[in-house]
């Protein structure tokens, strides 16, 4: 149950993070809306390790899946969006597992170079 609400936790940084740059960008178009997956990826894994040094990167790993698939059924499912335009633009989403992966993997080594 614990990991359950840490993986939920861990979502909702990451999406109150893409949010919050979301809006500071003013609804970025193209490739600019990789940067808000990123920068809110990088917050969640975090987030995921700061739980646990150990469990933090596969946690990281589920939760930025769960979170894709999340926002992936939200806009071409309930919304009915239909993916057009590039790729790239309409599949954003999927950048959310490396990016949360990347941001646990990053908190891991500033870890173990402050234990230096």
């Amino acid at each position: 149950m614990l990991s359950f609400l840490r993986t939920l936790i861990a979502m909702m940084v990451g999406g109150f993070a893409w949010v919050l740059v979301n809006n500071a960008l003013g609804q970025p178009e193209g490739a600019m809306v990789l940067l808000t997956v990123w920068i809110a990826g990088l917050a969640g894994g975090a987030v995921c390790t700061m739980y646990s040094a150990r469990q933090g990167v596969a946690m990281a790993a589920v939760s930025g899946l769960l979170l894709a698939l999340v926002f992936l059924w939200f806009r071409h499912i309930h919304l009915a969006l239909p993916i057009t335009g590039g790729a790239l633009v309409a599949l954003w989403p999927l950048w959310f597992p490396p990016a949360y992966y990347l941001g646990a993997y990053a908190y891991v080594l500033v870890l173990l170079r402050s234990e230096r």
